[in-house]
């Protein structure tokens, strides 16, 4: 009997190890032809995966650029507002509305960088018209024969010191 039952379990694990290696081989054989497929192309499943990729990284590019606003806005904001706010959040002790607090402030925050913006794109919108205006006039009096040439080099002057302090402007 215990010889019996000795051969059973020697037969039993021969078995199981052939059926481990006929398992390991068919593995060995699925990436081996997996690896052939995606190196030609040839595999449908290759180019979806290619296609999520690509939109996980766009979307996390997207993500980044969110942040990025976040940032940007609270350069926006005096250090010691920050500060004020740091010491406020600290003082909420639940969380929920700590969280909605700062979130608040950084609306306020982004609102205010946008206004900010909309400001100076307005302006410098209003200087090119000025300066578009300065142009005309001096064609203006270029075409004129009669003027003189002080009145000349006046609009000259001012052409000048318009167009610097638009560059000026639009670099800050």
């Amino acid at each position: 009997m215990k010889k019996l039952e000795e051969e059973m379990k020697r037969v039993q694990q021969e078995e199981e190890e052939r059926r481990k290696a006929a398992e390991r081989e068919a593995g060995v054989e699925e990436e081996k032809e997996r690896k052939r497929t995606e190196g030609k192309g040839e595999s449908s499943g290759t180019k979806k995966d290619e296609d999520e990729e690509m939109e996980k990284k766009i979307s996390e590019r997207i993500a980044n650029l969110s942040l990025g606003e976040d940032e940007e806005a609270e350069f926006y904001v005096p250090q010691d507002e920050r500060d004020a706010l740091a010491r406020e959040l600290a003082a909420i002790e639940d969380p929920l509305e700590r969280q909605e607090t700062e979130e608040e402030k950084k609306l306020e925050w982004k609102l205010r960088m946008k206004r900010e913006k909309k400001r100076k794109r307005e302006e410098v919108n209003r200087l090119t018209e000025e300066v578009a205006k300065v142009r005309d006039c001096r064609q203006e009096v270029q075409v004129q024969t009669g003027m003189s040439a002080k009145m000349d080099k006046m609009l000259g002057y001012l052409e000048v010191l318009s167009a610097a302090w638009m560059e000026e402007r639009q670099a800050s």
